[in-house]
């Protein structure tokens, strides 16, 4: 089947990926080195200090007290609040960035010229010119180059690609994925919803076209005067640009043929039980929720019903740790967050692209600036999106 076929790929990149307490480190000792030394710059930290072939040498920050403080709580004295000077006198091998959108083009630029490789987080960046040459910029000086998509590096992720490979649902036909509430869908698509594309492209690869539609509270169609800023919607959220829709639905054809439904409802509740994506095939479904942790169901039947014949799956893998005691949500986040860097420390050794590379992370952002043309032209759109310039700023000056 070509869907097994495109997947098989990514089932070998999963399996290589394996729980932190069971790999061996490699004899080199990586010097690693954040910019944004925020909330996040908190758990990339900690999950750095864990690993026995990574040194946290430095930390770049404009906020004084907010870079003193991270300091002293990860006993780092080389603290900067100009980045360039940090990379240039602290040569680190790996720079983690995990700053507001707005601050990931030109640390990654700046990084991949002085030949350090980058982690950095999501969403890549605000536009697709930037996110083009933060690639090319990062394959020219032949450095590696991770996004924090973090679902990635569920184990959850490997058992279900597994099960499709064994046909234990049949041909996959259909994905459906659903928000989990508590943002307006322009706000989500650059928050939550880049972790559910990624999430479709882990399981359904790359996209051929793109429909989508967006409406306003009131269910009108949403037009370039509700084009906003994320923080004139919501003061509280990341800084991600301009955005556009209060409630949307997306529709994405996969090359290998598989169509994906996604849905932002934009209720007022957070529910991250809801948060998730339903594969489905001809003999099956399988469920799998949550933006860290992973809950997953598998159903063998054509229909959904009867739901009593919904299982609902563990792996001690991703559930337990080492003493076998069940995993909070944090120390699951803290758990994917040491793979992601394994992953890209052994991308580094292996010389291939991380798990969730720097393209990968693009071709996210530009599933999300597809969902923002489609709508403004009332019709599919089609990969690659051309003009590469952001569709609401185009939208907003025509």
């Amino acid at each position: 089947m070509p869907f097994l076929l495109h997947l098989q790929p990514n089932v070998d990149m999963i399996n290589s990926m394996k729980i932190p307490s069971i790999l061996e480190s490699s004899m080199k000792k990586y010097r690693v080195a954040i910019i944004g030394l925020g909330g996040m710059g908190g758990h990339h930290a900690q999950a750095a200090m864990l690993e026995e072939n990574c040194e946290l040498v430095a930390g770049a920050e404009i906020h004084l007290e907010r870079a003193k403080a991270w300091g002293e709580r990860f006993g780092v004295k080389a603290i900067y609040d100009n980045y360039e000077k940090m990379l240039d006198e602290q040569k680190p091998d790996i720079v983690i960035i995990p700053t507001q959108a707005p601050v990931h083009h030109a640390p990654t630029v700046a990084a991949a010229q002085r030949g350090v490789h980058v982690f950095c987080e999501k969403p890549i960046a605000l536009n697709l010119i930037q996110a083009d040459e933060m690639v090319e910029t990062c394959d020219k000086n032949r450095v590696k180059f991770a996004i924090n998509h973090i679902k990635r590096a569920s184990p959850y992720n490997r058992h279900v690609l597994s099960l499709i490979e064994q046909g234990e649902i049949g041909d996959v036909v259909l994905m459906k994925a659903t928000d989990k509430g508590g943002r307006k869908v322009g706000n989500s698509l650059m928050e939550m919803g880049t972790h559910l594309y990624d999430w479709l492209r882990l399981f359904g690869g790359d996209v051929e076209w793109t429909h989508a539609h967006l409406v306003q509270m009131d269910g009108r169609e949403s037009t370039a005067e509700d084009i906003r800023h994320t923080q004139e919607v919501h003061p509280h959220d990341r800084d991600a640009g301009l955005v556009l829709g209060e409630r949307g639905h997306a529709s994405f054809r996969f090359k290998n043929g598989i169509h994906a439904d996604v849905q932002f409802l934009a209720q007022p509740q957070t529910n991250d039980n809801a948060y998730g994506i339903d594969i489905i095939g001809t003999e099956g479904r399988i469920a799998i929720r949550e933006s860290v942790g992973t809950t997953m169901y598998i159903h063998k039947g054509q229909h959904k019903t009867p739901a009593e014949m919904w299982e609902q799956v563990h792996l001690s893998d991703e559930d337990l740790d080492e003493q076998g005691i069940q995993r909070d949500k944090g120390s699951i986040r803290l758990l994917l967050q040491r793979l992601m860097l394994r992953d890209l420390i052994d991308a580094i050794e292996e010389d291939r692209d991380p798990f969730a590379s720097g393209r990968d992370g693009r071709d996210c952002l530009e599933m999300i600036h597809a969902t923002w043309e489609s709508h403004r032209q009332k019709s599919r759109v089609y990969m690659p999106l051309i003009p590469r310039e952001h569709p609401l700023e185009r939208w907003r000056n025509e």
